[in-house]
């Protein structure tokens, strides 16, 4: 039997992606709208964080609770990749990159956005630092150390150490990505213990490589810190679990919270606009995401809105597609309409194209190879 979804966290994922629907479609309507509510509050920014926050809280439990790197990373890619190459390939139809071969090995990693290869689509680059997090997790998974509390606060403190991190910028990197990776995931997956953890060592190198020396300028500031939210979720499922105490939860919260408001007032004042508006406004996304987060936890005994929780299972179909709908469809979102009438019509394209790639592309996926593990049912994946 699979576990059951947990519908509180498809209401975090609904509300994450609705900030993020939000940020980018009021760039075309509703403007005035945006111009009043972007100078309190960052809703994309918001919104991815409260993505990696779930992201952090689910997976690594997920790994842990069945103790199998082959069933994880096969359900990772069941679950992942059937919708990620659809939308790449219509994509690439519409949009052909100028160095095919690159892209296509950059973008079969995972990693595009960390392997210097131009992002087919602008969203991608929340999956690279997704996939990053993969890596990382299935390292401390083979060398036995998932149980500490210290990767969130090293992170955190390396982010605002080093911000803005001055990258040595290794440069396009895709076939060198590609190679390690495949080189360690067939460690890992191999069955044999020094070659898991031979595998796992490659597969972090990578992460913590690529993190480092060849972060998107787009940012410098704050890459290490999204490792490190990442990690908080895992360090706050550990004490909700009573794997771990509140206190450390919380010294690990206050942490990470401490950088990230270092590291955007930092980045402020490299912008030379370090006003108390603009401080306010790091305050606020802050409180938003991690608010959401707590409010979301401190509610999960009650029931989830079902329209909320229904939005959160086909988030990932939402957030792949509304901005490609935006990029494929910007003549039509500049049309001299009224505002009402281009939300609305694009609103009702994304959920129902979002409803039917769930349904026909993303279910599908997440049953490949299912028969295999009906028949050894220890090896069955967790629903996310």
């Amino acid at each position: 039997m699979t576990a059951p979804r947990l519908a509180w966290l498809d209401g975090l994922r609904a509300v994450a992606v609705l900030l993020v629907v939000y940020a980018h479609l009021t760039r075309f309507v509703f403007t005035d709208l945006r111009a009043v509510t972007s100078e309190w509050l960052h809703a994309g920014t918001a919104g991815v964080m409260l993505f990696f926050l779930v992201s952090g809280y689910i997976i690594p439990a997920s790994l842990e609770r069945h103790g199998d790197l082959r069933a994880f990373w096969r359900s990772r890619a069941r679950r992942l990749f059937p919708l990620y190459l659809a939308v790449i390939a219509v994509l690439v139809v519409a949009h052909p990159p100028s160095d095919p071969l690159a892209s296509a090995v950059g973008h079969a990693t995972m990693l595009p956005f960390l392997a210097g290869v131009p992002l087919i689509t602008a969203v991608f680059w929340t999956l690279s630092f997704e996939m990053a997090f993969y890596l990382l997790v299935t390292t401390l998974f083979t060398v036995r150390a998932t149980r500490s509390v210290l990767p969130p606060v090293v992170f955190a403190i390396a982010g605002a150490a080093t911000t803005p991190l001055v990258p040595l910028r290794l440069g396009a990197v895709p076939v060198v990505a590609a190679v390690v990776l495949a080189a360690g995931l067939a460690g890992v997956v191999s069955g044999r213990r020094w070659a898991e953890v031979t595998g796992g060592l490659l597969l972090g190198g990578l992460a913590v490589t690529l993190l480092l020396f060849n972060m998107d300028p787009a940012h410098a500031h704050d890459g290490l810190l999204i490792v490190a939210v990442m990690f908080t979720g895992t360090v706050v499922h550990r004490a909700d679990h009573g794997r771990t105490s509140w206190w450390r939860a919380g010294a690990v919260i206050t942490v990470v919270a401490v950088a990230l408001l270092v590291v955007w007032i930092g980045e402020l004042a490299d912008l030379d606009a370090l006003t108390p508006r603009y401080i306010t406004r790091s305050v606020l996304t802050l409180l938003v995401f991690g608010g959401s987060f707590a409010a979301g936890m401190l509610l999960r005994h009650r029931r989830t809105p079902p329209w909320l929780a229904r939005i959160g299972v086909i988030s990932y179909s939402i957030y792949l597609i509304h901005y490609a709908l935006i990029e494929l469809g910007r003549p039509l979102l500049t049309a001299d309409v009224p505002d009402p009438l281009i939300a609305a019509g694009y609103l009702t394209a994304v959920f129902g194209l979002s409803w039917l790639t769930h349904r026909w592309i993303e279910v599908p996926g997440q049953r490949l190879g299912l028969s295999r593990t009906r028949a050894h049912p220890h090896l069955e994946p967790s629903r996310r």
